[in-house]
């Protein structure tokens, strides 16, 4: 699928974390007198929709099989959970579809997530077809007061995903199964059934609710995270209420969240991790998990790495008749030899910009004895790659200059040491 490029005009760029801070506190003190808290959402891609995993892919049809499996298969594992959504809340934390949309209170944490890498992806623009890193995303709403996983809202909302609404889903079938789950009482239902008294319930099962979770894991106090659960049940409309249809349907969650919202460009999104990170925002922190822990050791480490040469199996060095040299310190005049005609030596593979930096790696590298010289070549010749790896980022190219190099550098040891082994020096 080819994306269209993202119109900007209208919305805030975050170049940097400074950017970013500064822009939401310009939000927090436009926020016209709402006292309710500002809740944020992260996502690396701007051309996903916002919606929670199982609204996708159709594992809607079978969200009371995911809900209730588990219970039946490892009842051990949540025996110390009190309600249905703190329940729902383990499920979205090993990677269960659920409809709860993850969400966080502290926007370092969102913008974390919004500059994820995500891998690049194909644009159409006016200048044709390109492809790169896909714009991050983050998005805010500072329309909800937070329920509670007790509230009688989130319990009715958390029952009927786990209900198979394609069997009992009249409004009399589910007003029964409510009160035999000690949702509601009969008074309640009474009520529900009436004219008047109906809509209050159609109003509880078509709104979303943001709900504080019961921090049962250290992720979640990590993040900072709060859910948007999600409703949406449709109603049939008709004039007997008892035989009413309620059915689970799906939606695109944007209109929650403010028109407005911040975006981070592709190739600025490695430059604020790392800022991120000097506020301790990272992998790490945010997920405390081991498997987490290493990814983060390694995604450290990943920005250290150096030139590692090929396996070559060892061969006993042996002299020949080109080898039978004297020996020759190299506190004598052969290192000299080597830096100062180094320009001659290397005309025509180096450039004139690189040889000071290839005299530091040669003096670095000087063999105490030139006679026995295979090791300290072999050491050389690695540096002289990283050299130039860090310089153009190819290995093979890189490799290829070592080796013109470091052959040049023995051909030159070898029309010096004669010569001058003849004169004495």
């Amino acid at each position: 699928m080819t994306y269209k490029e993202l119109e900007v005009d209208e919305l805030t760029e975050i170049d940097s974390v400074s950017s970013f801070i500064r822009a939401v506190k310009d939000l927090k003190e436009s926020a016209n007198g709402k006292s309710t808290e500002l809740y944020f959402r992260g996502q690396d891609a701007e051309f996903w929709d916002i919606e929670p995993s199982v609204f996708r892919n159709n594992m809607l049809s079978v969200e009371h099989r995911l809900m209730q499996i588990p219970l039946q298969k490892i009842p051990s594992e949540f025996k110390e959970y009190h309600t249905t959504f703190d329940i729902m809340t383990k499920y979205q934390h090993y990677g269960m579809c659920t409809r709860l949309l993850d969400l966080t209170t502290n926007p370092l944490v969102a913008l974390y997530f919004a500059c994820k890498c995500h891998g690049d992806e194909p644009y159409i623009s006016d200048e044709g077809e390109e492809s790169h890193e896909p714009y991050g995303v983050i998005y805010f709403t500072q329309n909800y007061y937070p329920s509670l996983p007790t509230d009688l809202e989130v319990q009715i909302i958390s029952a009927l995903a786990n209900y198979d609404l394609s069997k009992e889903n009249t409004v009399t079938d589910v007003f029964a199964r409510l009160k035999r789950d000690g949702i509601i009482d009969e008074e309640v239902k009474k009520k529900w059934l009436q004219k008047d008294g109906f809509s209050e319930f159609v109003n509880i099962i078509q709104k979303n609710y943001m709900v504080t979770p019961t921090y049962t894991n250290e992720r979640l106090r990590k993040q900072s995270g709060i859910f948007l659960l999600a409703s949406l049940f449709t109603v049939s409309s008709g004039t007997d209420i008892a035989q009413s249809v309620i059915s689970k349907s799906r939606d695109n969650l944007r209109r929650e969240f403010e028109k407005d919202y911040f975006f981070v460009r592709g190739e600025n999104k490695k430059e604020i991790l790392r800022e991120l990170d000097l506020y301790n925002i990272n992998e790490a922190t945010l997920f405390p998990e081991l498997e987490h822990q290493l990814n983060y050791i390694k995604y450290v480490n990943s920005e250290n790495v150096q030139a590692v040469s090929n396996f070559e199996k060892y061969e006993v060095y042996l002299k020949t008749d080109k080898d039978n040299i004297p020996y020759i310190s190299s506190d004598g005049n052969l290192n000299s030899y080597i830096i100062s005609n180094l320009s001659n030596i290397l005309d025509g593979v180096a450039e004139a910009d690189e040889i000071d930096e290839l005299k530091d790696i040669i003096r670095k590298n000087f063999a105490v004895d030139w006679y026995k010289r295979e090791t300290i070549i072999s050491k050389m010749k690695m540096s002289i790659l990283g050299y130039y790896f860090v310089k153009s980022k190819d290995k093979n190219s890189s490799k290829n200059k070592a080796t013109q190099i470091t052959e040049l550098l023995k051909n030159a040891v070898l029309e010096y040491m004669p010569t001058n082994a003849e004169s004495g020096e």
